[in-house]
């Protein structure tokens, strides 16, 4: 049986900061036009998850690279709860002036309205987009204690347990819920979902056991594989992760078709100053691009993107389309 459950534990941000090395060596870049003299105070990367998961280390590499880069402070708010909303909203109605942007999810740019019957922002006439800082494979995980190794061994131990078998989502309408929703979907198991406020809390539980099995991020997931706390199985994308190859994907390992994956971005309110806009794309873009930024997100289990704002825009519009048809695959409509 699964214990109540208890987020008093968190996975520690700085173990996360450690896969991407003990001495984090920030690129020089060449400073870039700006908007008069932006940024001229504190500049805040609003954060929509609890610390230690994914959107959080790579808001706190970000806002490293851009306080040096700009010589003024980009700090970090993590402004939790609705799954992204309460800190979409936050970042929506915030002053267009470029002192404040989110770090968005899948889920707040395209699946969170999905599951949400109402929201308090619209996820594309609210934001300027900025830009695509990565995209990430997810890592279908167990907990240690649960006696398989493979997908086909888990996929025959839940059917032999209908309903028995909890497994964790960071948070409602993330592209972990709606992968796990479409394992479910295409394997005919029944489990039962447990929601919580970020990848860090829930991994923490699924470690200690009261959790049986996740999809997320890899970026989150793998510190805690490397350690040896959780059993990672397989990765949901259509190819594997050349770092971590001896690792299946689902769709070889007895589900054909099957494939998903997440990205993040940052938005600014609409109405932002292009100049400050243009101004952040390209320095995002030049760290993403360097030589030492792009092996630093590679280290946490990220692929940096970057691209213009319009490349991110197109890139949520499709995104939007594709997880519209896997939601309707795995049955999933709006609460």
């Amino acid at each position: 049986m699964i214990e109540p459950l208890h987020t008093r534990s968190r996975i520690n941000r700085r173990n996360l900061l450690r896969s991407a090395g003990a001495a984090i060596a920030l690129p020089l870049l060449t400073r870039t036009a700006r908007a008069g003299d932006w940024p001229e105070r504190q500049v805040t990367l609003v954060v929509p998850f609890a610390p230690g998961g994914t959107t959080d280390v790579l808001a706190h590499l970000l806002a490293e690279v851009l306080t040096r880069h700009y010589r003024q402070p980009f700090v970090i708010a993590n402004k939790t709860g609705a799954s992204g909303n309460i800190a979409a909203a936050f970042v929506a109605s915030a002053p267009p002036d470029g002192y404040t942007f989110l770090i968005g999810t899948p889920g707040i740019h395209a699946t969170n309205r999905l599951v949400y019957r109402s929201m308090d922002y619209d996820p594309v006439a609210d934001f300027a987009p900025v830009i695509l800082i990565a995209r990430v494979p997810n890592l279908l995980s167990v907990t240690k204690t649960l006696p398989v190794t493979s997908v086909a061994e888990l996929i025959d131990y839940a059917r032999q347990r209908p309903r028995q078998l909890v497994y964790g989502v960071s948070a409602l309408g993330s592209t972990g819920h709606l992968s796990t929703e479409l394992f479910k979907t295409m394997t005919g198991i029944e489990i039962t979902p447990l929601p919580f406020k970020g990848s860090a809390p829930m991994l923490r539980d699924l470690a200690d056991g009261r959790v049986h099995l996740t999809i997320d991020n890899l970026p989150a997931s793998k510190p805690l594989v490397e350690a040896g706390e959780i059993r990672a199985l397989a990765f949901t994308t259509a190819k594997r992760w050349e770092p971590m190859r001896q690792l299946p994907t689902i769709a070889e390992s007895g589900l054909p078709g099957y494939e998903t994956a997440s990205w993040f971005t940052i938005g600014a309110p609409r109405a932002t100053p292009a100049e400050i806009v243009t101004s952040l794309n390209a320095t995002v873009a030049a760290y993403l691009g360097s030589a030492s930024g792009a092996a630093q997100l590679r280290r946490i289990g990220a692929e940096p993107n970057g691209g213009s704002p319009e490349d991110m825009r197109r890139h949520v519009l499709a995104e939007t389309v594709r997880w519209e048809k896997v939601a309707k695959t795995a049955g999933i409509v709006p609460l």
